[in-house]
């Protein structure tokens, strides 16, 4: 994989898109500040991509990670209404957990036929290609924390490593650098 194809429409073609891809002048918005909001700014600052942060939250948690993210680089936009437009130039969007296809950012992306990625599938593409590390992954409705809990546990208790990440333990772009 690695380096940088371009559709006809001259859009960047992020289909092969991992660690070795030429990130530099990809504009990426990235939706929520939360923890995987945070994380996925950073590793994609890290790449140099152009990162522009969106959450409609201005708390002092917010503003303090933002301030983090503006002095390495990023765009931060927080406060009421900052998450309702998709600048122009996008070409990825990576949503926080709890932001559904519905909310106008995400609708407007997907309309437009930008791409738009969890952390997860962020993290999955970012990987060190040699270090190759397997992934056991727990979703539904109900039980999911549990599940987790009891998985990573039972993991340990083999000698395994394991690290519950997501929504109840680190970001999964942080558990694997």
């Amino acid at each position: 994989m690695g380096g940088r194809a371009m559709t006809f429409s001259g859009k960047v073609d992020l289909s092969a898109a991992d660690r070795l891809f030429d990130w530099s002048g990809v504009h990426v918005v990235i939706a929520g500040l939360g923890t995987s909001g945070y994380a996925a700014a950073d590793a994609l600052l890290e790449l140099d991509a152009t990162v522009l942060v969106l959450d409609d939250c201005d708390d002092d948690s917010h503003r303090d990670k933002g301030g983090l993210l503006e002095v390495l680089g990023a765009e931060v936009r927080l406060g009421p209404g900052s998450a309702s437009d998709l600048p122009e130039e996008t070409d990825l969007v990576v949503v926080s957990p709890g932001w559904r296809p519905t909310q106008p950012l995400v609708a407007h992306a997907l309309t437009r036929g930008i791409p738009v990625w969890g952390e997860p599938e962020l993290a999955w593409r970012l990987m060190h290609p040699d270090r190759v590390i397997p992934w056991l992954a727990i979703t539904g409705t109900n039980g999911k924390t549990t599940t987790t809990q009891m998985t990573e546990s039972i993991l340990h208790a083999a000698g395994l490593k394991a690290c519950a990440v997501g929504n109840i333990g680190r970001p999964i772009l942080e558990a694997m650098a």
